[in-house]
């Protein structure tokens, strides 16, 4: 029996081309997407879990004053606390991560300098952290004596071969390591490190209360109440230090990825984007489902006097719904082994665009496989389940006299509603496109306040003084080189605060009794003419004797706003916070962040040093000559390695450093452009057979019109009007929706583009153009028919 009902399903299908092509296509193309999308879903909620009950793993969470969103930087304290004054806990660790470094062997194979991310870890920090295997080691306690690192394979192997590391010395920066052991880090790791090291300052956690650079973790017994481990944390914090930080909480380590705390790269490690995106991919599935009912629907015209002749010979309505269905199951067989070509297909371009690393033939594939079958087959099932109980419930008598009792023929309104929801998603999603790409523009084209073109910045940080002033000045020994400076920090990465009391500073400030987090940065003289900063008042550090620049500041425009004052009256205040000085002059405003943050308070503070109280960082940035931007990378390199022995010459322009900050919106602009393509693909596809169906069963009326003398742009008209106005119908409703969300995605940004006409104009634009592509080879083919062989054939 399910044999013959697969046979029959087939010719069917090969009778009707149109019909399999759509239906098979559309539904293979959504399980595509499905399936890509569910691996990427199922990539993200397994980060961590390869450690050994990650949820007992926890990470101690800080909010504080400096920072609008929770940190996982705390002092070296949190670590002792935990290991001696909370029960159930079995193991605490203090790590510092200390970003790459150039390591290199110190004897032996030589090599030029890996660029290795290097983190500081004490001797528990393997217990905590059980799932990175330590291997080849010759004792079961590693790092617990200075001196001692633990490579990763891919390190050893760029640094010693096929030569066993075990015992040997490695140099970073300037300090030495032996190496005591081997392990693996998995992509889906939030700690990801090239070796870990022991330092004395991690191993003995002498850290102050007062600095925060480390992480804190701790393992947990069976049985241990979570919830007091930030309450005594929180507690033990001392007084002076409580009014810096606002809350202590931890987070199980299988939560971190997708938490808060967990600094992503603002794409990967977001749950809204999980939700996002499994909308997307089920609304895509809808839409071919809503074809292939649609369609359904539509053929149940022309088969009304298969199913009237069934009837007739004895089927029973059981026997042509099971009949119905087995076409369906056929459809959902076909479009699951297309479905999964077309993922296996796409995978390679879709791992670039989200930047993973994901496998369908991987063995943890397997259940998005199985349930990318079980969905398609309950999608096919549930878009034919009203057909088919619809055809197979026709009376006989009626059937064969070609009464139609179909939708189609009663004005087809479930027809019509699902062609306005599929055009309504696609609708959505083009119009969410083009706003992610306007915002995009806007966050490209924005004047940030400085001239970010060839400014190239090298960190400086382990010279000493005199050092930094003798490559600033060989650095402008090329014409290469247009400007040098040296500062503390540079925009982009301008990040250490300090607060500002204001009741002092005007009698408008004082009377609100606030304070404010002013951003320092110590630079030199030509910090200001090396970025074309404008000065709005007063006069820069180039312009003043050393005397007044020894106590003198710059502020910017918010700065002084902040602070009550006109940039004219702001010149020649007293001001200080590391030393009583003087407001010499006002810079215009600048980015020192991304758009998504308002512009910070900036106060620039001169340093004939280059020694900042404010941050442990130097930074040499350059403006390169636009017509010898390689000499001067060529002469940078030379002298950066001449003075840091040992430097592979990491370098960075600064527009490049801003641009990356947008990297997630360039990505989610090109992953909304594929989502809407397939979606109003679809939509057309599903639109082009209904058009083809709608064309042949009005070729009677056509060819009537026509003989009546009928023009085709009437004929025309009259097939496309209401498509046009069942495309208007979904374009109010699904423009509002997309709409309001794009508006809570803007929110993000404190500068944003202005939504107005233009997206909701280009937005119809595109999608009655489509649509009109897929009605209007059907209706000029009905167009061109000789009306005589219509009404002879009729």
């Amino acid at each position: 029996m399910i044999e013959n009902y697969l046979k029959v399903a087939w010719r069917t299908l090969r009778k009707h081309p149109v019909y399999a092509t759509v239906n098979v296509f559309g539904l293979g193309i959504a399980l595509a997407t499905c399936l890509l999308i569910g691996l990427y879903v199922q990539d993200e909620l397994s980060y961590d879990t390869f450690h050994p009950q990650a949820d007992r793993v926890l990470s101690v969470v800080l909010e504080n004053e400096f920072s609008d969103r929770p940190q996982r930087i705390g002092p070296a304290p949190f670590a002792t606390i935990l290991s001696t004054k909370i029960p159930g806990v079995e193991h605490a660790t203090f790590t510092n991560p200390t970003g790459a470094k150039p390591v290199h062997p110190v004897e032996g194979r030589k090599v030029t300098p890996k660029e290795g991310r290097v983190l500081k870890a004490d001797s528990s920090f393997f217990n905590v952290f059980s799932g990175f295997p330590v291997r080849r080691a010759d004792r079961d306690d590693v790092l617990d004596a200075p001196g001692e690192a633990v490579l990763t394979a891919s390190m050893t192997e760029a640094l010693f071969g096929d030569e066993s590391p075990i015992g040997r010395g490695i140099q970073v920066e300037g300090d030495r390591y032996t190496i005591v052991g081997l392990t693996e880090v998995p992509d889906r790791s939030t700690l990801q490190f090239d070796l870990v090291v022991s330092t004395p300052d991690v191993l003995n956690r002498s850290g102050s209360w007062g600095r925060f650079v480390g992480r804190t973790y701790a393992r947990m017994g069976s049985a241990a109440p979570t919830d007091s481990v930030a309450t005594t944390l929180e507690k033990a914090i001392p007084e002076e230090m409580g009014r810096f930080v606002q809350d202590v909480w931890t987070i199980p380590l299988s939560d971190l990825y997708l938490s808060d705390a967990y600094e992503a790269d603002r794409f990967k490690g977001e749950p809204r984007y999980l939700y996002l995106f499994g909308t997307v991919a089920l609304l895509i599935l809808f839409i071919a489902g809503f074809n292939y009912a649609n369609l359904s629907i539509a053929q149940a015209d022309r088969r009304t006097g298969e199913v009237g002749i069934r009837r007739t010979m004895g089927a029973q309505r059981e026997q042509l719904v099971g009949q119905f269905f087995g076409e369906t199951i056929l459809v959902a067989l076909l479009a699951y082994g297309l479905g999964a070509v077309l993922a296996a297909t796409a995978l390679p371009a879709f791992n670039a665009l989200f930047e993973k690393e994901l496998a369908l033939a991987a063995p943890r594939a397997g259940g998005i496989l199985a349930g990318g079958l079980v969905v398609m087959l309950l999608a096919s099932g549930l878009a034919g389940a009203y057909p088919a109980y619809i055809l197979s419930g026709f009376r006989p008598a009626r059937t064969l006299r070609s009464a139609s009792q179909t939708t189609v023929g009663g004005g087809g309104w479930l027809q019509k509603g699902l062609v306005v929801a599929q055009f309504a998603v696609s609708a959505g999603l083009v119009f969410g496109t083009i706003v992610v790409y306007q915002q995009l523009e806007y966050l490209q084209t924005k004047d940030l306040g400085f001239d970010e073109e060839r400014v190239v910045t090298v960190n400086l940080d382990s010279l000493g003084t005199d050092r930094r002033r003798a490559l600033r000045e060989r650095a402008l020994h090329h014409p290469g080189v247009k400007h040098a400076t040296i500062g503390s920090q540079v925009p982009g990465g301008i990040q250490s605060s300090i607060e500002q009391d204001l009741t002092d500073l005007s009698d408008s400030v004082r009377a609100q009794d606030r304070k404010v987090l002013i951003r320092p940065v110590e630079v030199d003289t030509n910090y200001v003419s090396t970025l074309e900063m404008e000065m709005i008042a007063g006069q820069g550090f180039a312009e003043v004797s050393p005397a007044q620049r020894r106590n003198g500041y710059l502020l910017t425009e918010t700065t002084v706003e902040t602070f009550g004052w006109t940039p004219e009256t702001a010149v020649g205040k007293p001001f200080g916070f590391s030393k009583p000085g003087t407001v010499l002059g006002v810079v215009e405003d600048f980015h020192v962040e991304s758009l998504r943050t308002p512009i910070a308070p900036v106060v620039l503070a001169a340093s004939e040093g280059y020694d900042s109280p404010f941050s442990s960082r130097s930074v040499l940035a350059a403006r390169l000559a636009s017509d010898r931007v390689e000499a001067g990378l060529d002469h940078l390199r030379q002298v950066t390695q001449e003075a840091v022995a040992g430097s592979s010459f990491s370098y960075t322009f600064l527009d490049d450093r801003f641009d990356q900050m947008y990297r997630s919106e360039r990505r989610l602009g090109r992953i909304f452009v594929g989502f809407a393509g397939i979606a109003i693909a679809l939509a057309c596809m599903g639109l082009f057979g209904l058009a083809s169906y709608a064309v042949q069963r009005r070729r009677q009326e056509l060819g009537i019109r026509k003989a009546l003398g009928a023009t085709g742009k009437s004929i025309l008209s009259l097939l496309s009007g209401e498509y046009g106005l069942l495309l208007g119908i979904a374009f109010l409703l699904g423009t509002p929706l997309a709409y309001w969300g794009v508006r809570q995605w803007l929110r993000e940004f404190a500068y944003r583009t202005d939504v107005g006409g233009g997206a909701f104009a280009l937005t119809a634009g595109l999608v009655l153009l489509v649509a009109g592509v897929s009605i209007s080879y059907h209706a000029l083919r009905a167009v061109r028919t000789d009306p005589a062989r219509v009404l002879r054939s009729e």
